[in-house]
């Protein structure tokens, strides 16, 4: 019999390499048929009865047709996570949220190395968990996202971390219960053991009042989580008070890119939901808004701009009901036209907000494309000022 590497993606040659490592024989199946792997590795109908375990990757739908094929049949659907939790036993930490999830993973693995501990991001953060196998760590930090949950059979967690939960990729999950639901599974790896935790916004551990989070460069509910994780930890809450002081969010999560005749320019294409819009939207003065993507069946009651936002820039095909918002609304043909309407409403004092609220796919390949064609934008604009 042989396992099923079920998408070709980051995660599913990660699984193929601790395959060919372990002698484990396989096939492999993609929607995408311009990818590249061995054509008599390439899986098909025919060679269902072939099959006894499928290593799911995150990305692929519950409505995909062959799942309902694999459940008919009770063959096992695992993930590469299931895997890697059969090998590890030091502590790990799971981070799930709708926000955040990657700026939070970095800044704890980067402050826990900072005291002299052991430890690495893993994850949805970028690298699978088996390409670690047979090293150990103080802690092994994982991002988990809502799909890599669903799928998710078995985890030991030492830690468990919710940083929010708003609507997101219902386009994915079909509605706002099912979302909740997978993010809310992480629970379930720290449930009923002694010696493991659950943190998130109800958590009853308190933070001396001398921090000022509202002082610190990231959303406060972030802030907040981090500091109650370092007294959890017993890690030195002074020196994460300071780290904290001292760091920047992630490229392109609501990042400053330069202030040009008085009006600042923040790069926040990290942004694919209306919530996280809506939160960007309360950091800014005099601000015009730029939004663009695909919203993922979001309800547009999700979304609440501050009274900060003067204007809102906006592709006419971009689905979101403005209706509440008050104040301008300029509807653009494209998002490669934000340059020429910029130049005509940009006024000493204005902050550029380019927080899109949906995903980058009907215009770019992800989100960091999106956010360096912004920055070029913004060169440009200042190209033209010099």
């Amino acid at each position: 019999m042989k396992k099923l590497i079920f998408g070709y993606g980051a995660t599913g040659k990660a699984v193929e390499t601790y395959f060919k490592n372990n002698n484990v024989e396989y096939l492999i199946f993609d929607d995408n048929k311009e990818l590249n792997f061995p054509v008599d590795l390439s899986f098909n109908n025919n060679k269902l009865i072939e099959i006894d375990e499928v290593v799911i990757s995150p990305g692929v739908k519950p409505s995909h047709p062959f799942l309902e094929k694999f459940i008919s049949m009770d063959i096992p659907i695992i993930t590469d996570i299931d895997i890697f939790n059969n090998y590890y036993s030091n502590k790990i930490i799971g981070v799930t949220g709708t926000n955040g999830k990657t700026t939070f993973v970095n800044l704890l693995n980067d402050f826990i190395n900072s005291q002299g501990l052991s430890s690495i991001a893993l994850g949805n953060v970028g690298q699978s968990p088996l390409d670690i196998i047979g090293r150990k760590f103080d802690y092994l930090i994982l991002e988990l996202s809502s799909f890599q949950l669903y799928y998710l059979q078995e985890l030991k967690l030492s830690l468990a971390i919710i940083l929010n939960i708003h609507q997101d990729h219902l386009d994915w999950h079909d509605n706002y219960k099912n979302y909740k639901d997978s993010k809310l599974k992480i629970k379930k790896f720290v449930e009923n053991e002694s010696n493991r935790f659950l943190i998130d916004s109800n958590s009853n551990i308190e933070i001396n009042k001398k921090y000022d989070l509202n002082k610190l460069p990231f959303f406060r509910n972030l802030s907040d989580i981090f500091m109650k994780t370092i007294i959890h930890l017993d890690l030195d809450v002074d020196l994460a008070y300071k780290f904290l002081i001292n760091s920047k969010n992630q490229e392109h999560r609501y990042e400053y890119i330069e202030k040009i005749n008085d009006v600042i320019y923040i790069n926040d294409s990290k942004s694919t939901n209306f919530h996280s819009v809506s939160s960007a939207s309360t950091k800014v003065k005099n601000g015009i808004l730029i939004m663009h993507g695909l919203t993922k069946n979001i309800s547009s009651e999700e979304l609440k701009i501050s009274s900060s936002i003067k204007t809102i820039l906006i592709p006419k095909d971009m689905n979101v009901n403005l209706d509440k918002f008050t104040g301008n609304k300029v509807y653009i043909d494209s998002i490669f036209e934000i340059e020429e309407e910029l130049k005509k409403i940009i006024k000493p004092g204005d902050t550029v907000l380019f927080s899109c609220g949906g995903a980058s796919f009907n215009d770019f390949n992800n989100y960091q494309e999106r956010g360096n064609y912004f920055k070029k934008v913004v060169n440009k604009l200042k190209d033209n000022d010099e």
